[in-house]
């Protein structure tokens, strides 16, 4: 059994959740905080708008808040608005919003969207908004970024996103060669192999990538629906291991570098090298998500994800419950 703690913090009508230190911030409801011992500090501002998620900085003043499905974001400055930034109409409608906040190798703390096109990344210095790297080729592939994340030393960064029939697949760029040459993020980056009907991705610890995929085509072009976890090191550009897993695994958590929290219907420690689900909270519900694109879905409830604190949290209607684990 993993060592967990579980707590609950009162709180009603959350629309989002973000962590900042040991408090939990509700952007899109103008940023009302909650605090581990219960206590509740009221909203700045009420945004006439329909955002309805959030990202922010751990360790910085900077959040975002944004419609998930529509075109509209705000960056936000310690709850003061920055500047506004869109993306394309295309589709938006159908899937999650491409937005990622981090700092690069050098500590410069930048913002990745895609302000063009839907196949367009655009990585810029988050307080300025001046361009760093941008996708701007005569033809960048035909790929709807969404779900981006950095790795946690800032050189890769994935897109978690779809190509069209629709299909998930998930690509990777060397974000070291992007900001010497745009033209890396015209195409595939790094190409690795990973595309099935549903899918989800996550660094570890460490910067290895794990990637979870359910409905593989086989060699012949069957589909396989079981689901499978496969782990790459991309310094080394190989795929190392690859297990199947009985279940879904939807969005993914990493807790240190041998463990993921599973969040496809609720949350569930699977061990990465195994497939294996070690431990789980069958009460406290998640949503169904298995792919960037939600339309039609059920909506997911606020989370908050803090994989280097080993730390989660998900608002429902009886308050807002994080589980914490031993790191």
């Amino acid at each position: 059994m993993f060592n967990c703690i579980e707590s609950r913090i009162p709180a009603e009508r959350v629309q989002s959740l973000v962590w900042d230190g040991d408090d939990l911030i509700d952007w899109v409801s103008g940023g009302q905080r909650y605090r581990m011992t219960g206590e509740m500090v009221p909203r700045q501002v009420y945004y006439a708008y329909p955002f309805d998620a959030a990202i922010s900085l751990a360790g910085s003043d900077y959040a975002a808040i944004y419609a998930n499905l529509g075109t509209k974001a705000l960056v936000l400055r310690s709850g003061e608005i920055v500047r506004e930034i869109n993306r394309s109409y295309y589709q938006a409608d159908a899937f999650e919003y491409p937005i990622a906040m981090f700092r690069l190798p050098s500590g410069r703390e930048v913002l990745a969207h895609c302000p063009d096109e839907y196949c367009r990344l655009q990585i810029e210095d988050l307080a300025t908004g001046e361009i760093l790297a941008k996708s701007s080729g005569q033809k960048a592939a035909d790929f709807f970024h969404s779900r981006l994340v950095a790795s946690p030393s800032g050189r890769y960064l994935l897109s978690a996103g779809w190509i069209w029939h629709p299909v998930d697949a998930v690509n990777v760029y060397d974000l070291a060669v992007a900001l010497v040459d745009s033209t890396h993020l015209d195409q595939g980056g790094l190409r690795i192999d990973a595309w099935a009907e549903e899918s989800s991705a996550a660094f570890l610890r460490d910067g290895r990538l794990l990637v979870a995929l359910n409905g593989i085509e086989d060699e012949d072009g069957e589909t396989i629906k079981d689901g499978e976890l496969r782990l790459f090191d991309l310094d080394a550009g190989k795929l190392l291991s690859a297990v199947p897993t009985a279940q879904r695994i939807g969005t993914m958590m990493p807790v240190g570098n041998d463990h993921v929290l599973a969040l496809h219907d609720h949350p569930r420690l699977v061990e990465s090298c195994t497939g294996q689900v070690v431990q789980s909270w069958p009460h406290l519900q998640t949503g169904t998500q298995t792919s960037s694109i939600v339309r039609g879905t059920a909506p997911v409830p606020p989370m908050a994800l803090d994989a280097p604190g080993c730390r989660f949290a998900v608002a429902q209607e009886a308050g807002i419950t994080v589980l914490q684990f031993a790191n």
